[in-house]
């Protein structure tokens, strides 16, 4: 017995993985275009400390969705470029939390315009609530992943 949902091309995972890997290549060939040389997982982490600076590597990592050696890895690559760096935690001194660099501050002005109109595009022709129905379903479909 076969269904449309039988065949490869069609399954749902491998759909929100080529999507994923296309919206992450688009936003990188975006901001390299425009000269700047961050990477998608590294946009996610400036994300979250322009949000909330004094993350400590784990709590980056939870909110990134990334194991501790690639956040490491990351956060050493950004501190390399001069946008991030780490500070032992003063409540407990085997953590280190991170902050932005003024470099690391200043490149939120130039990068969030890029990526809100990447985001404008892919989303071309889709309604307010569409949108925020498939972030819904993605969202119930994390959660039943999450009870597995």
């Amino acid at each position: 017995m076969s269904d449309k949902y039988s065949h490869i091309q069609d399954s749902l995972g491998l759909m929100i993985y080529r999507t994923a890997l296309a919206l992450k290549s688009a936003l990188q060939r975006r901001f390299k275009e425009n000269g700047f040389e961050i990477t998608a997982e590294q946009w996610v982490i400036m994300r979250h400390l322009w949000e909330e600076e004094g993350l400590s590597q784990r709590e980056i990592g939870e909110k990134a969705a990334k194991d501790k050696p690639n956040i490491t890895r990351m956060l050493d690559a950004l501190e390399k470029k001069r946008l991030i760096f780490r500070q032992p935690d003063p409540r407990d001194r085997r953590k280190f939390c991170v902050y932005l660099t003024k470099e690391g501050k200043q490149l939120h002005e130039r990068l969030l315009p890029l990526a809100q109109t990447l985001r404008e595009q892919v989303t071309r022709g889709l309604s307010r609530p569409e949108i925020d129905r498939v972030k819904e379903t993605l969202s119930k479909i994390n959660r039943n992943i999450g009870q597995l």
